[in-house]
Parts: C-alpha cells; sequence; structure tokens
C-alpha cells in the first residue's frame, strides 16, 4: 500500500516535524526565559511553527497520493510495518492548520508561553 520512495517521503517528513517540534520548544524556552521577548526571539518561535507546518503539509500530501485511504490509515501502516511514529506530522498546531493534522497540539500553551505562541503565530507567521 505503502511504496518504498514513499515511505521514504513519509518519514522525511516526520523527522523534519520531530525537529521543527524540538526548534519550537527550545525557541519558547528561550523566550520564556527573557523578561521581554524580543522580534528575533518571536522569529525563532514563528520559524518553527513554519517549519513544522510545511513539514506536515508534505506529510499529508504523501498520504494524498499514496493508496491510503486516509491519514490514521498511512500513520498506522508507517508505525506497524516500518516503526515510524507519525504523531508529530498529524498535530493540529495553533494558528498553522494544515487539513488532516487532527491531533491534540500538547505543547504547554499556559501563561506566558501562550502568550508567544500565539504573539509569534499572529504577527510573525507568514501564510
Amino acid at each position: 500500500m505503502l511504496s518504498d520512495d514513499l515511505v521514504e517521503e513519509l518519514r522525511v517528513a516526520v523527522t523534519d516535524c520531530e525537529a521543527a517540534r524540538e526548534a519550537l520548544q527550545s525557541a519558547l524556552a528561550d523566550a520564556e526565559g527573557s523578561p521581554d521577548a524580543d522580534d528575533a526571539q518571536l522569529q525563532a518561535i514563528a520559524e518553527a511553527l513554519q517549519d513544522w507546518r510545511d513539514a506536515e503539509q508534505r506529510f499529508m500530501d504523501a498520504v494524498e497520493a499514496s493508496d491510503a485511504d486516509d491519514v490514521s490509515t498511512a500513520a498506522m501502516l508507517l508505525k506497524m510495518n516500518h516503526g515510524i511514529d507519525a504523531t508529530e506530522a498529524r498535530r493540529g498546531l495553533p494558528g498553522v492548520s494544515v487539513e488532516g493534522a487532527t491531533q491534540p497540539f500538547d505543547l504547554d500553551m499556559t501563561g506566558t508561553r501562550g502568550t508567544l505562541l500565539t504573539t509569534a503565530a499572529m504577527e510573525y507567521v507568514s501564510s
């Protein structure tokens, strides 16, 4: 159902989503530790969100090109047949939605972190 080339595309997209999540967490921690977040810190948060969104979109495009019935089926096949956990490629991201990404966004968005994430998404994320 998933060709080797398609599995590789999905794997790369998943890896990119995981890297973007790490970058987002790092950028949030950096900005959260500052008394006032500056433009560079907010742009780093926005860049991580955009990178995650773009990798998610590549994942969804590859799923669309596959014979899988839907995203959850493709994710299950990846996990069962190839050991690839596509959770990060299926998360609904605040401010940068991707169709088909329906898993809960599980990063802490309370307090300052939520404000930083919201500000970055609204003011710095390009469409």
